[in-house]
């Protein structure tokens, strides 16, 4: 697990922000507390997310599927209880998440710790999951009374089970952050959408200081502007220079880490792509991808209730993010697209059916850059089985099988 994913959700914020990012003050606030949360060394936040889905006009045997489906989804919640804290560097990271999935007649209990430390010369990285009953029943009789498993990064990196190399992994996590950062605040100056999709208020709410009155935010997008947004991003980051210099590099890096076959013509395979990214191909691409944007435009992504999502700000932080977002998917109208992009005048069935996904999620932050504590457990051999252990043995049996299979 990446030491970053402690900030899942404002990762996602950072990400729908970004792209309304501008001119009012409104917005500006909202991108400065996003910015401002990567760089918070210590916090707690608790999440709960919840979902509904609904289905209508299949064929019978499809839509008892879906109605299966949502069945078993709607009684579901998941909770996530966070707690990090590390340097102002973020070379040393300690994080417990304890995420509990209810599910129908079922409830799925699973901490995790992480410990990591870029410190030294020699990068250390643990992640310790304490094995829920359904994962034990499941694991081979010699590991069947372990209460934890151990996955260590770098073991798995020098056995080959890894496709990263987690030592440069860690060694461009170090500085990744610092540019990532630098790069989001110097692109959002030249991001401007031409509508304005966020709201602006005060309310009092409970803080770590008490009742105090904070800045809220809210922002809006329906199915045309959730498409605008996209037409407008895609072809904002084609066109700017920067934007391309950046992901160029992220992506040349991310393969120079990559154990993949002949790495040296994928890197070259993909610098020369770039090189050829012209004004010219922009223009091509930028032409088809305009084209499809077009078409879209009677295919719904967003149902009636959109996006809307909500943020509150404290002392330039956020203390609260919540959201719903409701996605549909028409059978016949997404069919009708693709018939339109392969060249079919129609389909041999008149595909049918709506799907409507409804996601509710929302997350609390408190004890900002104040002392967290946070307990690993002492694992050992006696109470814990190591990932790669697990792992080999699987190889070892899948080797015996074929053999087996090779000598009859």
């Amino acid at each position: 697990m990446k030491v970053n994913r402690r900030l899942v959700w404002v990762g996602l914020a950072v990400t729908l922000l970004l792209v309304i990012t501008g001119c009012s003050p409104s917005q500006r606030e909202l991108f400065n507390a996003a910015m401002k949360m990567q760089t918070v060394k210590s916090m707690q936040q608790h999440t709960s997310m919840t979902f509904h889905l609904s289905g209508s006009g299949f064929e019978p045997s499809v839509q008892q599927q879906v109605d299966t489906a949502a069945m078993f989804l709607n009684s579901g919640k998941l909770d996530l209880d966070i707690k990090t804290s590390g340097n102002e560097q973020k070379t040393a990271v300690k994080s417990q998440i304890n995420m509990n999935l209810a599910l129908q007649g079922m409830d799925i209990n699973m901490p995790v710790w992480v410990d990591t430390d870029l410190t030294g010369n020699t990068p250390k990285a643990t992640e310790i999951i304490k094995l829920p009953l359904m994962a034990k029943a499941s694991l081979p009789p010699q590991f069947a009374s372990k209460e934890y498993i151990v996955m260590n990064p770098f073991d798995m990196n020098s056995s080959g089970t890894s496709n990263i190399d987690m030592t440069k992994l860690m060694e461009f996590s170090k500085g990744f952050q610092e540019a990532e950062l630098k790069f989001l605040t110097s692109y959002s100056q030249r991001f401007k959408p031409n509508f304005e999709a966020v709201g602006h208020s005060s309310q009092y709410m409970q803080t770590d200081d008490g009742l105090k009155l904070v800045t809220s935010c809210e922002i809006k997008l329906n199915d045309a502007q959730f498409k605008d947004l996209i037409r407008y991003t895609v072809n904002n980051l084609v066109q700017d220079d920067e934007a391309v210099a950046f992901v160029k590099e992220y992506m040349d890096t991310i393969l120079e880490m990559s154990h993949v076959p002949d790495q040296a013509k994928s890197l070259n395979d993909f610098n020369q792509v770039f090189e050829d990214f012209d004004v010219t191909k922009q223009y091509e691409f930028l032409a088809k991808f305009n084209t499809l944007m077009d078409q879209l435009k009677d295919v719904t992504l967003l149902g009636d209730k959109g996006i809307k999502l909500e943020y509150a700000i404290y002392n330039g932080y956020f203390i609260k993010n919540s959201g719903a977002i409701n996605l549909k998917f028409d059978v016949s109208q997404m069919n009708r697209l693709m018939n339109t992009l392969s060249g079919q005048e129609s389909a041999t069935v008149d595909a049918k059916g709506t799907v409507d996904l409804m996601v509710n999620y929302s997350t609390d932050f408190s004890g900002i850059d104040k002392p967290v504590e946070i307990q690993i457990p002492d694992v050992n051999s006696s109470n814990s089985l190591n990932y790669q252990d697990l792992i080999n043995l699987s190889t070892n049996k899948a080797k015996i099988s074929q053999q087996l299979s090779g000598d009859n």
